[in-house]
């Protein structure tokens, strides 16, 4: 939960977290309308990066956006992520298969 002074304003999740030879996890976030372009969203990805890292010991966290998402893909590029390509049909939003940006960022205790 994202919150500020005690008012949840967004959500961040860590999912699909896959061990074995790949050692990842999948990051999704949102945060309310009004609140969109304040660098809530920059500022919550961080720690919960670090916990994929540092408490589960993940080598990958890696984060999916629409395409025409500019605002998350600028979240992922101010938070250190890079874009590593584009996944076609990716998921069903409004009964749709919808293309996604893949992003992601490499743990540097894994190098």
């Amino acid at each position: 939960m994202i919150v500020d002074h005690g008012t949840p304003i967004g959500q961040l999740t860590l999912a699909s977290v896959v061990r074995g030879a790949v050692q990842f996890c999948s990051l999704g976030f949102w945060v309310a309308e009004k609140r969109t372009g304040c660098g809530v969203a920059s500022v919550a990805v961080e720690p919960g990066v670090q916990f994929a890292f540092g408490n589960i010991g993940l080598h990958r966290v890696q984060a999916e956006t629409l395409v025409h998402n500019i605002a998350s893909r600028r979240v992922l590029a101010k938070t250190g992520f890079e874009e590593i390509g584009l996944a076609p049909e990716f998921l069903m939003i409004a009964s749709t298969w919808q293309d996604h940006v893949l992003h992601q960022r490499l743990n540097p205790h894994w190098a």
